[in-house]
């Protein structure tokens, strides 16, 4: 079949089928590979090939992936799939940018969810190196003022990562790794937790009751009340 250059997501809910760490996955095995059986996509990913029948079922659904025809496997008939274009772009008709915003947060929520599994994964499997020398975890996080010019020179790093994923999916040497890199400005919300304390103002006390004093001694009988009638 022929990949059209781009695809455009018109659906914010396609979108969403598509940002799930597996499905963009698949999407990106077969980008590179070209059209895959479901045992070839999950040897790449190192995954259980009877887990991605759902997903693939997803994004054709979704006007990502489409069927390309069938091959001779081994044992039986495979039947082939591949992406409908070498690339996706996000294109909701909304002219304030609202949906393509939350389309954004909701890929990247998504993505760094996958990262924090990995790592926990790897930790919990005591599969992480740190001694320098076998160091196999690599964390960076930095704050800083960049121009224009040099927020540029950031995406052609950021490119070039990509670039050495896609050639290790490409060979499927070594080991399996999990990139993510995000580059975003930074927006302040000046004054957020500082809430200005106004003076309050001064409560009228309620007038006080006038106080009510009890005597223990028994009151005098004046000399009328022992008078008999």
């Amino acid at each position: 079949m022929n990949r059209k250059p781009c695809h455009m997501v018109r659906s914010p809910e396609d979108w969403c089928v598509l940002v799930s760490p597996v499905r963009t996955e698949i999407v990106e095995t077969l980008r590179l590979l070209g059209p895959c059986g479901a045992a070839e996509i999950a040897n790449s990913l190192g995954r259980p090939a009877d887990s991605l029948y759902k997903h693939i079922e997803l994004l054709q659904k979704a006007g990502f992936v489409a069927e390309a025809g069938f091959r001779k496997g081994e044992r039986n008939v495979e039947q082939l799939f591949d992406v409908v274009a070498e690339d996706f772009l996000i294109d909701f008709s909304d002219a304030t940018g609202v949906a393509e915003s939350k389309a954004i947060v909701t890929t990247v929520n998504s993505f760094s969810k996958a990262m924090v599994r990995a790592v926990r994964d790897s930790a919990r499997a005591r599969q992480l190196e740190l001694q320098p020398e076998h160091r196999n975890l690599s964390i960076n996080y930095e704050l800083s003022w960049l121009t224009p010019e040099a927020f540029q020179e950031l995406r052609g790093l950021v490119r070039r990562v990509k670039q050495l994923m896609d050639e290790g999916k490409k060979r499927r040497e070594g080991r399996l790794y999990l990139s993510l890199v995000v580059a975003t400005p930074v927006t302040r919300k000046r004054g957020a937790g500082e809430r200005r304390r106004q003076p309050k103002a001064p409560t009228s006390k309620p007038p006080a009751k006038p106080s009510r004093k009890f005597s223990k001694t028994k009151p005098q009988k004046t000399q009328d009340s022992n008078e008999k009638n």
